[in-house]
């Protein structure tokens, strides 16, 4: 089911405003600098902190200028920034707790304990876990509640990289299901788990839409970003044992990656803007595998010499950032045609 939301909140000086809508499912990042409100955005959108306005939550209510349904009889799982277990029982406890008020049945239950590795934790005092324990415990409770909406802040930040990214894959799962709004600074998740994004800044909600236009976007904060990146989504066309090389295809456009990890589903190919490098001729003597062609759309100048050119590429974006001198002495402006070259170790 869908969620919108228009929504206010006053906190002394501070003036939350939001008018959302969320995808019936995957997963919607909420992306803003510290203080921006995403926290308490989703502490209202759980019924935890009084505010004015609509929520509505597919053909359901929750809350409009007359009333507002209770926090327990919404369908949220909520798992905040720091997590808050009962101290009074132990990590079986916990997570029993949430699964008795869902009516959880056993395979639901055998299924988070495993993917979040907890079953070595059961009978643990929550009071001897590490953060990273925590957050893996916190999360397994908002799962057993059997959520029909999943709010999540920052819920792998106490995580080893390891655990992260297997996390993500849970979380990537349950997004196929049910929406899932993300709170996070961490461009690997934004990139790896978003398919929209919301930006929230200073309390007012001034953007939102697909995560590769949020990713490119001319005014966007993420292509600003000293870290900034692109989404490619690809399609696997061929193996060549003898290179070790996946061979990809975006629109007619061939890319070559080294082949690392089973093989399945086409990834999704995260390239940086550092990454990628511009000419006016496609090089045939090159050690460089990925020569693209593209249409300059946009130049934007960064300061102390730098400048992102925005670039389309079968229908999809690609960002380089590159010297203000090389802006000038290739003449790079909108509607130029270039050739993107990204090196496939980039690409792992």
């Amino acid at each position: 089911m869908s969620l919108t939301v228009d929504l206010r909140l006053q906190r002394g000086a501070f003036h939350l405003s939001a008018n959302a809508a969320l995808p019936r499912r995957g997963v919607t990042i909420l992306f803003g600098a510290s203080g921006a409100g995403k926290s308490t955005l989703l502490r209202a959108m759980a019924g935890l902190a009084p505010s004015r306005g609509l929520i509505r939550f597919g053909d359901t209510l929750w809350q409009d200028e007359q009333h507002s349904l209770p926090a327990h009889q919404r369908p949220v799982g909520l798992m905040l920034q720091k997590p808050t277990l009962f101290p009074h029982l132990d990590v079986a406890g916990n997570l029993r707790f949430a699964a008795r008020r869902a009516g959880a049945d056993q395979a639901l239950w055998r299924r988070v304990v495993g993917r979040l590795e907890l079953g070595g934790l059961l009978r643990r005092s929550v009071r001897e876990l590490s953060g990273g324990e925590a957050s893996r415990v916190a999360l397994g409770r908002t799962l057993l509640s059997d959520p029909q909406l999943l709010l999540l802040d920052e819920p792998l930040a106490a995580l080893d990289q390891a655990r992260r990214q297997a996390l993500m894959t849970v979380i990537s799962e349950i997004a196929e299901r049910i929406p899932v709004l993300y709170v996070t600074h961490q461009l690997d998740e934004v990139i790896t788990l978003g398919e929209h994004l919301w930006w929230l800044e200073e309390g007012r909600l001034r953007a939102q839409g697909t995560l590769a236009d949020a990713l490119a976007g001319p005014d966007s904060p993420l292509a600003q970003h000293q870290d900034a990146a692109v989404v490619l989504r690809t399609r696997e066309v061929a193996f060549h044992r003898e290179h070790h090389l996946l061979e990809l295809r975006i629109g007619e456009q061939s890319l070559r990656i080294p082949a690392t990890g089973p093989r399945g589903e086409a990834p999704r190919l995260r390239v940086a803007a550092r990454d990628v490098s511009l000419s006016l001729s496609a090089a045939e003597d090159s050690s460089v595998l990925n020569i693209l062609p593209a249409s300059v759309e946009s130049v934007r100048d960064l300061g102390q010499g730098q400048c992102l050119v925005r670039l389309l590429c079968e229908q999809q974006w690609l960002l380089a950032r590159v010297t203000r001198y090389s802006c000038e002495r290739l003449a790079l402006a909108p509607g130029v045609g270039v050739f993107a070259q990204i090196k496939a170790a980039a690409l792992v």
